[in-house]
């Protein structure tokens, strides 16, 4: 059974999504014309640009942390897939209001060599923009030692505290460090229930039997890399978190802040039932709690999921670069 979209023409989805929320942000961001860039209205002089390019189809992230202490200016490219290196450069020029962009660059192929291409257009027209690589905390892949070597995250602990960071004014150097630092100190697990649709095609992304839960799910609806038995939210919290917390190595008296995300078709309810669980199990085990959030943060359509992001909070700037005030409209209060 194919499913059902609220759209209109398929070829213009991206459009049309940007557009809508264009115009519902007018006051903060505005559109490149002819393109699919937006970019904030009130850019801060002489701090670093942060630019990311990113698919459509996982709303409300990016498009909707575009803001203070975010980002400031986005390149969107089809659904599920990244812009090409032009819009990237494109938006690398704008969001520089002095100091350099720095482009946050997602760990798939198609978004590794565009933003690289658009790098080298910078490097060869004398623009000041760097990029750094994100992701390569899903611990339900093998550990390599090497983040390039293993899928992302959602990344927002990363995006907000890097973003963060830039907006107290660290030159475009010190970013890159810090950002290191906190993605070594971030390890996420996704898990699938049941799948999402392609608005293209209106497809399944893939096949899970109704007693199944499936561990490692991808960003763009693939299964993942592993099934287990469905089972209690309490049970699938610590099963997950072993994982986790094995993987840093993370220390009972480590200050832990955590990220549970619903997938798109995850109630509330189940996500709050979840963040409970976690709390409770990461506060058993000797762990320290630091300002964790809850919600619908990253999507994957309609699918039904959670994300579950752990952040050791090993110094007072990341603590800082995350608690930062932000008027992005996707990014809830701390």
């Amino acid at each position: 059974m194919k499913a059902k979209k609220i759209i209109n023409a398929q070829d213009n989805i991206v459009q049309e999504t940007i557009s809508g929320y264009i115009k519902s942000q007018k006051h903060r961001l505005h559109q490149v014309p002819g393109t699919q860039i937006i970019v904030r209205n009130q850019l801060d002089s002489g701090k670093v640009g942060i630019v990311m390019g990113y698919g459509a189809g996982h709303e409300p992230d990016a498009i909707g942390y575009m803001g203070s202490n975010y980002m400031d200016a986005q390149a969107i490219g089809g659904l599920f897939a990244a812009p090409g290196p032009d819009p990237i450069y494109e938006a690398l020029k704008a969001a520089d209001t002095g100091a350099g962009s720095l482009v946050l660059i997602s760990n798939c192929a198609g978004d590794i060599l565009n933003a690289n291409l658009a790098l080298e257009m910078c490097e060869e027209d004398g623009i000041n923009a760097r990029g750094i690589l994100l992701g390569g905390t899903n611990v339900a892949d093998p550990y390599t030692g090497n983040r390039k070597d293993r899928r992302m995250g959602v990344a927002l602990f990363e995006t907000k505290m890097i973003c963060g960071y830039a907006g107290l004014g660290h030159s475009i150097d010190e970013v890159i460090k810090f950002g290191d630092f906190v993605i070594d100190n971030v390890r996420a697990i996704t898990i699938g229930i049941r799948p999402g649709t392609s608005p293209s095609t209106g497809d399944v992304m893939y096949e899970l039997p109704d007693n199944e839960l499936t561990l490692g799910a991808g960003g763009h609806g693939e299964a993942g890399a592993d099934n287990i038995p469905m089972c209690t939210s309490r049970e699938l919290a610590s099963h997950v978190l072993e994982m986790i917390l094995n993987d840093k190595p993370f220390v009972p008296g480590d200050e832990l802040s955590f990220i549970v995300n619903g997938t798109g078709g995850t109630t509330m309810m189940e996500l709050l039932i979840f963040y409970n669980d976690v709390w409770n199990i990461l506060e058993e085990k000797g762990y320290k709690i630091f300002k964790p959030i809850v919600g619908t943060l990253s999507t994957i359509q309609e699918s039904s999921g959670i994300v579950l992001d752990v952040c050791r909070m090993a110094d007072d700037e990341m603590k800082k670069a995350w608690m930062l005030p932000t008027d992005a409209t996707a990014f809830p209060k701390l």
